[in-house]
């Protein structure tokens, strides 16, 4: 896998440990797509308004709408998603508000939970599959946030499961369109989001391992949230010959900083957790080369009181920078 590849499939499905910032990372492979000419929806599966908050838009609902130049956004919900499909494959638009009104999609889901996400999947792969009069596909790239890794398993696994309860007919052809799409390389990626933290990369390492084992094509995993250095060696060296308080306030004011002993004792702290902090980020990322046998694209800790469309976008040009 080369990470210049990265947009080149229709559809990418992005996943990670909760708080990891998978969405942002969809956000940003999404105004990169856009960046890079591609016709490109930007889709939430959880109803979380991540993305409304994030570029500062209304709410999304099931309409596809431009809130950026060459970006579409939606929400997409199981009822809404079930309605679409009986329209389209059984022109049964009355009779499918009236069943999604009543109380046997609730049982229905209950029982079978799986059946929310073939629902969310097959609106996905509608969109994927989407043709123009002129015969070319509508979206040139779908970027779906997608439920965190401790339940993206089962989320892939249900429309694999839906064909093994269902042998015969209309549901079961859908179902195996669904997991064709998925196992198709040639069309979707998984895109794995860590950090380089303990619990994130061995996640991430189970992840791959499972994945793998359904068959889906991982992408190069994203990296967030990186650190970097801020001293250069003679201050790496004043920090780490520990210092008493008035020899590192001594330091400072020859560097033209004017700071008390308990002011330079504090920012000793800060700089030393930030070392520290650096550590962990290269142990973490020789543990994470170790286990993991793909490629990798690290994204900057961007720093701001408020993180928003701005921000995305330093986040997206290392996207670009990777394929071009």
């Amino acid at each position: 896998m080369d990470p210049s590849n990265l947009l080149d499939p229709r559809l990418l499905i992005v996943t990670g440990k909760g708080g990891v910032g998978k969405s942002t990372v969809a956000a940003a492979l999404a105004v990169a797509g856009a960046r890079t000419g591609r016709r490109t929806c930007l889709v939430e599966v959880e109803g979380r308004q991540t993305f409304s908050r994030l570029f500062d838009t209304s709410a999304w609902d099931f309409t596809e709408r431009e809130f950026r130049p060459g970006i579409f956004g939606l929400s997409i919900d199981p009822e809404a998603s079930l309605v679409e499909y009986l329209d389209m494959f059984y022109g049964a638009r009355r009779l499918s508000k009236l069943v999604v009104g009543s109380t046997a999609v609730e049982f229905a889901t209950t029982a079978a939970p799986g059946i929310k996400d073939v629902l969310l999947i097959g609106k996905v792969k509608e969109m994927e599959r989407r043709r123009d009069g002129d015969g070319r596909f509508h979206y040139d790239l779908v970027v779906v946030d997608a439920p965190p890794t401790g339940r993206i398993v089962n989320f892939l696994r249900a429309p694999d499961a839906t064909t093994e309860m269902v042998n015969v007919g209309p549901i079961r052809s859908q179902a195996q369109s669904l997991v064709d799409m998925l196992l198709d390389g040639r069309r979707t990626h998984l895109q794995l989001v860590t950090l380089l933290e303990e619990m994130p990369v061995q996640e991430t390492v189970d992840s791959v391992a499972a994945l793998r084992g359904l068959g889906v094509t991982l992408g190069p995993v994203v990296v967030n949230r990186v650190l970097t250095e801020r001293f250069d060696a003679e201050g790496r060296k004043a920090l780490t010959d520990d210092l008493e308080p008035a020899e590192l306030a001594a330091l400072l004011t020859d560097a033209g900083l004017d700071v008390g002993e308990d002011a330079a004792a504090a920012l000793g702290q800060l700089g030393y957790s930030h070392l520290s902090r650096l550590g962990l980020q290269e142990r973490m990322r020789d543990e994470l080369r170790r286990r993991v046998t793909l490629p990798t694209i690290e994204l900057p800790y961007v720093y701001g009181a408020e993180f928003g469309a701005d921000a995305v976008g330093v986040l997206a040009r290392k996207f670009e920078e990777a394929v071009t």
